[in-house]
């Protein structure tokens, strides 16, 4: 699904949420954002406290662009609700109310969602180190992902042997 399909389909979880007399927010931003990094959750509900009325804002990982309609309307209902009141949690409220959409719509809104429900491949959680910090005495690894004060200041550390450090770059190994 495009971007501007996912935001029409808010407004109508809107309108539906209406029709059902559910009190959700009447400020929700009709702007979906995308988190492209996103890998644990497929949306999010927050407060944009930046105004003076704070706006709840949708944010949509990757993820939800590859799945088909339905999938994304419960998953759209699912954040609309936690714009109630009372209902930033998976409470007793949260719960009738997504009862009553799934009821009335069909919907399958739950707590969580997993990539298999939905249809879609997990994605690769492998950690990629880019560094390794090798002691020049006993040898000992310390593996990093990012470039850290150890990193950029490695003179200044030592080994818990006394050692001197030594680090090498990952990333250039692998492209040589």
């Amino acid at each position: 699904m495009k971007i501007h399909e996912i935001e029409k389909c808010l407004q109508e979880v809107i309108k539906e949420c209406h029709h059902l007399n559910i009190p959700i927010s009447k400020q929700i931003d009709p702007k979906i954002r995308i988190n492209k990094r996103a890998k644990s959750r497929f949306a999010a509900c927050m407060k944009d406290k930046r105004f003076q009325d704070p706006v709840f804002v949708i944010e949509i990982g990757n993820a939800l662009l590859e799945i088909d309609e339905k999938k994304v309307r419960s998953i759209l209902a699912h954040e609309v609700l936690h714009t109630c009141y009372g209902c930033n949690n998976h409470g007793r409220v949260w719960k009738a109310y997504a009862y009553k959409m799934n009821r009335t719509y069909g919907y399958q809104i739950k707590t969580t969602a997993s990539y298999e429900e939905l249809g879609l491949a997990k994605p690769d959680k492998t950690i990629r180190y880019r560094y390794v910090i090798v002691c020049k005495k006993c040898s000992k690894k310390f593996y990093r992902q990012k470039r850290s004060k150890l990193i950029t200041n490695l003179s200044q550390y030592r080994c818990q042997c006394g050692g001197k450090l030594e680090c090498r770059n990952l990333d250039q190994e692998s492209e040589a």
